[in-house]
């Protein structure tokens, strides 16, 4: 760990499917490459995203190359936050409840994903609505 988590609640299991496990490996495999590179300028922090030489990344130089590679695939300026705003909003768009997006974000409370993310339900309350209106209704 290169510095305390956040809350105690940072500390959280994180579940990865198979294509992500493999991406995974396929990293370390060019990590041991660049490790070798590096030679002994290389500093093994076990960190999955080092800096070149192994120690953690600078958050202001990392914010920097994120924005320029997402402006140069074209999608405008982005801050490193934005990416977990990004994997809630897929999450919920693809119907992991709301309690669920909850944990994997490490919030305190569901009233925080809500009131964050509760207006990309608006289809969910939608469809509450209409399957109400089946059974009372019949169709």
């Amino acid at each position: 760990m290169v510095s305390e988590l956040k809350t105690r609640r940072s500390r959280r299991t994180l579940y990865l499917t198979p294509q992500l496990v493999e991406l995974l490996r396929r990293h370390r495999a060019r990590q041991a490459e660049e490790r070798l590179a590096a030679g002994e300028a290389w500093q093994d922090h076990g960190l999955i995203f080092p800096s070149e030489v192994g120690t953690p990344l600078d958050p202001d130089n990392f914010s920097h190359r994120l924005s320029a590679v997402c402006r140069r695939a074209g999608l405008g300026h982005w801050h490193p936050h934005e990416l977990r705003h990004s994997g809630a909003s897929l999450m919920l768009a693809q119907g992991t409840p709301l309690h669920v997006v909850s944990k994997v974000l490490g919030h305190t409370s569901i009233a925080i994903t809500k009131d964050v993310y509760g207006h990309l339900m608006e289809g969910d309350r939608r469809s509450a609505a209409e399957a109400m209106s089946r059974v009372l209704f019949g169709g």
